[in-house]
């Protein structure tokens, strides 16, 4: 068993033995994220606040203003389930410290403070609970602007209150944590408490805060941004729309998604994700094992917005015809990212989410499934007429391969599911393998990261990092080296990469400052505010099939084992993977 095998087994072993408790949550796969507050009345996002300066007074004037009439909780709902979401979490309270429920611990909550006077969160939890769907709340720990001795590392209130007047404990035992207390107490079960943007909290602070929810309700979820020290939280909550790579996280992990570029109601942001795209990118995020938590942000009357609700819909005609391979699947078992979709898998299942404008050739090649395929066929099928398949073992490369026809269209909108049902327990070559069609990327969490020069502050130059694959190659030729790079949208290349980026394989070495030679604006994995950016590195050349090895060397390697958590936008550029296109003969 080579090293990559071996890596991807013991990760495989740690996510069968993770906590019970978070089954519900990973079989789920898909919810709704609702971002509704006091910030719904200047419809310009729920940093209005902040980004604006207003003062708490003028702020709270905004509660006049709040009067959601038009709200109407099992309508919610409702679109929650059409849409095929099976849990939905809303902001109980955001930055600005309102509270969208009757709180006895702060009179700044939409039942005291606002001519509506009812509890949406309490009509909403009685909703949900007929309906069968999961109520999950979002609360903002440490941040809240209105209250004058919240403290955060940098996102404070300084134009109503001194930062070096605040005392922390006062609003730490004062508000949140009895806020926190009437969400656990008063609103039956609470599927999980979403916490957001930690910085500055203690490490005993977290813990705290873990220890008053567990003692609450001991099944309820907490997610890893209670804390920016690592490992707190049952789940990750990857960044605001952030989609991991492939084999990054060993725990359960979900990927904070909005619909256009905003989560906050509001008037001015009209870049609206399609259905097609909001398809591809659940598949992608399921196929590395992930949850989708998507994100609508209702008006002030109290409706989601009928564009959002419309986008919905769309995607829940498709996930009712393949509820089969999203809920309660396993991601890819492989570690790679098939260029033409996404991979899930159940017990004795394989399904394979082929995008529609990928369908160009009659038949598909996949290596690594070890079991006899009794029979393919089109999920989207209903008379599930039977595909042929081949399958084929080259004994000296121990490759187990398939071949499936496909039939002459693509079966599905936007993204067309393939079952293939397996002959006894699920048995996979987990080895980094190369697909016998298309591209092959090296995606960096499948690498051996080392730190090969240490930062000198002096010459102004970062830690030298060293990527190592070991992976087979299937068809030996001349491969075109690839970076994959992920730009902020607010960055100019030059001065991106400080060095050249290194490869070095069997005696063969490039050593080649990457341009900003093609923009993969189709890339799934890739979203505001980065783009997917394809630089040219140069060519190596295989000359037999087998195991092999390639080094990459760069400034732009991360650390694999940092101790607090990354704001995902923080970086300018991110290294994302190395893809290797065969050359024709």
């Amino acid at each position: 068993m080579n090293r990559t095998e071996n890596t991807d087994k013991n990760k495989q072993t740690r996510l069968m033995e993770r906590d019970p408790r978070t089954a519900w949550w990973t079989q789920g796969r898909f919810g709704m994220f609702i971002h509704w507050g006091l910030y719904a009345v200047p419809a310009q996002g729920e940093w209005f606040m902040y980004a604006s300066r207003t003062r708490v007074r003028e702020y709270e004037k905004l509660g006049e203003q709040f009067n959601p009439t038009e709200f109407n909780a099992q309508a919610w709902v409702a679109l929650a389930k059409e849409a095929g979401m099976r849990y939905i979490v809303i902001t109980a309270k955001h930055h600005d410290g309102f509270a969208m429920y009757r709180s006895k611990a702060d009179a700044f909550n939409i039942a005291d403070a606002t001519p509506f006077g009812r509890d949406p969160l309490k009509e909403l939890a009685e909703a949900c609970e007929e309906a069968g769907v999961v109520l999950c709340f979002y609360y903002s720990h440490v941040i809240d602007w209105h209250h004058p001795h919240a403290l955060h590392k940098e996102h404070n209130n300084t134009w109503d209150y001194k930062l070096e007047e605040k005392r922390f404990p006062e609003y730490w035992e004062g508000k949140a944590k009895p806020q926190i207390k009437e969400l656990l107490t008063e609103y039956g079960r609470v599927g999980l408490l979403w916490f957001d943007t930690a910085g500055g909290l203690s490490e005993e602070d977290s813990k705290d805060i873990v220890r008053h929810v567990q003692s609450l309700q001991p099944d309820c979820l907490i997610n890893s941004r209670v804390s920016h020290y690592m490992g707190m939280g049952d789940f990750v909550s990857k960044g605001d729309n952030e989609i991991g790579m492939s084999g990054e996280d060993a725990r359960p992990w979900e990927t904070p998604m909005t619909l256009n570029q905003s989560w906050g109601y509001t008037t001015k942001d009209q870049v609206w994700k399609t259905a097609d795209t909001l398809i591809r990118k659940l598949v992608n995020v399921i196929g590395k094992g992930g949850n989708l938590l998507l994100n609508v942000g209702p008006t002030p009357q109290g409706t989601i917005p009928e564009l959002s609700a419309e986008r919905l819909r769309e995607v829940g005609e498709w996930t009712r015809r393949n509820a089969e391979a999203v809920y309660g699947t396993d991601g890819s078992p492989f570690p790679f990212e098939p260029e033409w979709g996404a991979i899930t898998t159940k017990p004795g299942r394989v399904y394979l989410h082929i995008h529609n404008d990928t369908w160009t050739v009659r038949s598909l090649r996949l290596t690594g499934i070890r079991n006899r395929v009794l029979r393919a066929y089109a999920l989207a099928d209903a008379s599930q007429t039977n595909l042929s398949c081949e399958q084929f073992y080259d004994e000296p490369l121990d490759l187990h391969m398939l071949q499936i026809q496909l039939p002459s269209q693509p079966t599905d909108q936007y993204v067309s599911v393939i079952a293939l049902e397996l002959e006894g327990e699920n048995d996979f070559d987990r080895t980094l393998t190369q697909l016998p069609d298309g591209v092959f990327q090296l995606e960096v969490p499948y690498a051996q990261v080392r730190l090969v020069r240490e930062p000198d502050a002096a010459a102004g130059t970062a830690p030298f990092r060293s990527a190592e694959w070991n992976f087979k190659l299937v068809k030996p030729g001349t491969y075109e080296l690839l970076l994959v790079s992920f730009k902020r949208h607010d960055q100019d290349w030059e001065g991106l990469y400080p060095e050249p980026i290194v490869l070095e394989s069997e005696g063969q070495a490039i050593a080649k400052e990457p341009g900003e030679d093609k923009a993969d604006l189709d890339s799934p994995s890739c979203q505001h505010p980065y783009t997917a950016v394809v630089s040219r590195l140069g060519t190596f050349t295989w000359k037999d099939t087998g195991i092999k090895t390639l080094i990459l060397g760069s400034s732009r390697l991360k650390d694999p084992s940092p101790q607090f958590t990354e704001i995902w936008h923080a970086d300018p550029v991110k290294l994302r993977a190395i893809r290797l296109v065969r050359l024709e003969d």
